[in-house]
């Protein structure tokens, strides 16, 4: 087992980090989590709506983007491994990642006529790089704040929160926009989309460079080798808990990856598009609410646990529409109960903010226990892989099951009974199965506080013994 070696001048961390440490970092979550949901999530079901392209066409290039994405994460993880700037630790790959976020957006979101798949395909690649390239280095950043069980948990419930927030404001945005009466309505639209452009190009530089000059870099031991490709698939293949919770998290990341059609399903479905917005307010308010009590419960049960409960509450909600039909209640009773089941799903889903993160925070050390060498951002990365890999071919096979249910997204259009229960069976029924299926992969998790603790206790021992040999005797 390789020792790890601690260069003299950055060897021990500038103190715990501070709660206000911990908000400078929780800012930049702000406004990357503005701008992801509306590319992600609406953008293409958008372009299927107001240009026409074909539900399966896109779901197709969707799914090529991700295989994209995935070999950009492995390199990006590993580059932020390798080059990881000694004066700056991860900041400037941040920057840069908010630099070409924002040109991306400008040309998903203010798209010129006459656009088609190509078009869409280009900036959706460019723009999950720039994501690619802020998550990771932004993750990794977060557990190298501290190595202790507890305050990762409130690193992430810090992000989380913060995160929240940004996603209160994408839902809020349509709102205000129609309320001043910049727009005719308050539904999603790519008119509405330029307003978030506007104010995305104001919010991410801003609170990027908040983030980037208020918290510390963090502290990650030197290994006596550096990272290569090679050493991190053996160093995966003998983590165990690593591959439990990959499993959980590729399992549910198939039923997330259908939950792209959700603006359809909520739009075209339950015909409450105007009241969207309004819906997403409270669940965003909602989560943002009970982020604490999650982060507290995982205190008493463990966060693998807390996690796995959140999950099954989430995934039991949305199972609540399976008792309306839109075609024959009015739409306001409708829009009522959306709301009331995406409140409890809100509460739920808060967890997801805070604690799977912070896990795998603690399972990265457990990697460098055994290996001797430090991958913080290459984890994080073969994370990613596998996960977006997962949630591509399960958006992707949504896509394509809804448009074989004979499904049809376009604005106006009518759908017979098969075609709607076939947009439940794909945006309900599937994603319940699959999210709960791996959210319980979880409930045993092998990791727990104790279990890091003594790790964390090994890893800080091993560090002072590699400190005493390069230092040597003391001679008076």
């Amino acid at each position: 087992m390789t020792a790890l070696a601690i260069n003299p001048q950055r060897k021990v961390a500038a103190g715990p980090v501070t709660d206000k440490q911990i908000a400078a970092y929780s800012v930049a979550a702000f406004a990357i989590m503005f701008l992801s949901q509306p590319v992600t999530a609406f953008v293409p079901q958008l372009y299927a709506k107001e240009f026409g392209f074909s539900l399966g066409a896109l779901g197709m290039v969707l799914l090529v983007g991700r295989f994209i994405e995935a070999f950009n994460d492995q390199l990006f993880g590993f580059l932020s491994d390798r080059l990881r700037s000694k004066r700056f630790g991860r900041k400037p790959w941040i920057a840069a990642g908010a630099t070409l976020m924002v040109l991306a957006a400008f040309f998903l979101l203010k798209p010129p006529p006459g656009i088609g798949l190509l078009y869409f395909f280009v900036w959706r690649v460019v723009y999950d790089m720039s994501a690619t390239m802020q998550n990771i280095n932004y993750s990794a950043w977060g557990a190298e704040l501290s190595d202790d069980y507890h305050t990762r948990s409130r690193v992430t419930a810090f992000r989380g929160f913060s995160s929240q927030l940004g996603s209160v404001l994408n839902d809020l945005l349509p709102i205000l926009v129609a309320w001043v009466g910049l727009t005719a309505s308050s539904n999603y639209s790519m008119e509405m989309m330029g307003y978030f452009f506007i104010v995305a190009l104001i919010t991410i530089p801003l609170m990027t460079a908040i983030s980037l000059i208020g918290a510390p870099k963090g502290v990650a031991p030197v290994s006596t080798e550096r990272p290569n490709v090679l050493g991190l698939y053996k160093a995966v293949k003998t983590n165990r808990p690593f591959w439990v919770y990959l499993g959980c998290f590729i399992m549910t990341g198939f039923g997330l990856g259908a939950l792209q059609l959700m603006f359809t399903f909520y739009d075209g479905y339950l015909k409450v598009g105007q009241w969207y917005p309004y819906m997403m307010t409270a669940f965003s308010i909602v989560t943002v609410v009970a982020i604490p009590f999650w982060t507290w419960l995982s205190k008493k049960i463990g966060k693998h646990r807390a996690y796995s409960s959140s999950m099954i509450i989430a995934s039991l909600a949305m199972n609540l529409f399976w008792f309306v039909n839109p075609s024959t209640l009015p739409v306001e009773t409708v829009a009522l109960f959306a709301t009331g089941v995406v409140v409890v799903m809100g509460i739920g889903v808060a967890a997801s903010m805070v604690l799977p993160a912070a896990i795998l925070a603690d399972v990265i050390d457990y990697g460098t226990w055994k290996t001797g060498v430090v991958r913080t951002g290459s984890y994080f990365a073969f994370y990613l892989l596998t996960t977006k890999i997962a949630s591509a071919i399960g958006a992707a096979a949504g896509f394509m099951a809804l448009e074989a249910f004979g499904y049809d997204a376009k604005a106006g259009a009518v759908n017979d009974s098969f075609a709607t229960f076939g947009i439940m069976v794909v945006v309900v029924l599937i994603p319940t199965i699959l999210k709960i299926t791996g959210s319980l992969m979880l409930w045993n998790f092998p990791l727990d506080e104790r279990r890091h603790g003594i790790l964390a206790k090994r890893l800080r021992q091993r560090v002072d013994r590699s400190l005493r040999d390069e230092q040597g005797p003391i001679v008076g």
